[in-house]
């Protein structure tokens, strides 16, 4: 299901959230946190957005901490689901797959989950269960990326390993969304450029193989 609503990110509806408090609770805070940030995030303003009163935020989350580990499973929870579902696919070649996750993180930037991402990574550096939660994502993420890598990458000859391959991989991908947020032009980092390039690369890597296969 689409997580856009009018550019803003929302949390995807589940029986939880459809028409409850908590899911209005949690859809407002989310809101904040993608258009105005962690400093404007306060518990009085969300429950004042999600239309409710602060006891029930507290009642619902145990407090703003509370709140912000909720929204942490929740959208990592529904992103990983995606990503896993795309390299589940055995139809499509990993050049397809690539493009569509460079599409994936183009919503992300625009809808505001990569934003909101960074705004719960930054307080995990004085939040040890936020720290612990962005550790587990690092953990989880690198995991399904290194049995991708194993999957394909050797048939296109490269014999990196994955374990050493995919940490790299994930440290470029920080550093682009980060620079994305702060509003780097495209002219001075060319991030979309090289994603569409690594994409064409892994394309023709594909059609070699193809060819020699078929030799």
């Amino acid at each position: 299901m689409d997580d856009l609503m009018d550019g803003v990110l929302t949390i995807e509806p589940t029986t939880e959230s459809r028409n409850d408090t908590r899911g209005a609770i949690l859809e407002a805070a989310v809101r904040i946190l993608a258009s105005r940030g962690y400093q404007k995030l306060t518990a009085r303003g969300v429950a004042e957005e999600a239309g409710t009163n602060l006891a029930l935020l507290n009642y619902h989350f145990g407090g703003k901490k509370g709140l912000l580990l909720a929204i942490y499973d929740r959208l990592e929870r529904q992103r990983f689901e995606r990503q896993t579902s795309l390299y589940a696919d055995d139809e499509e070649p990993l050049s397809a797959k690539w493009r569509q996750a460079v599409e994936y993180y183009r919503r992300d930037l625009d809808d505001g989950f990569v934003r909101v991402h960074h705004e719960l990574l930054a307080q995990g550096f004085a939040d040890e269960a936020l720290a612990d939660r962005a550790i587990q994502r690092i953990v989880n993420w690198c995991a399904m990326l290194t049995q991708v890598a194993d999957r394909y990458l050797p048939d296109m000859g490269v014999d990196v390993p994955a374990a050493m391959l995919v940490p790299a991989f994930t440290a470029f991908w920080y550093g682009m969304e980060q620079q994305h947020l702060i509003g780097v032009p495209e002219s001075s980092s060319p991030y979309f450029e090289l994603l569409d390039a690594i994409g064409d690369w892994l394309e023709q890597r594909e059609e070699q193989a193809g060819g020699a296969n078929e030799g």
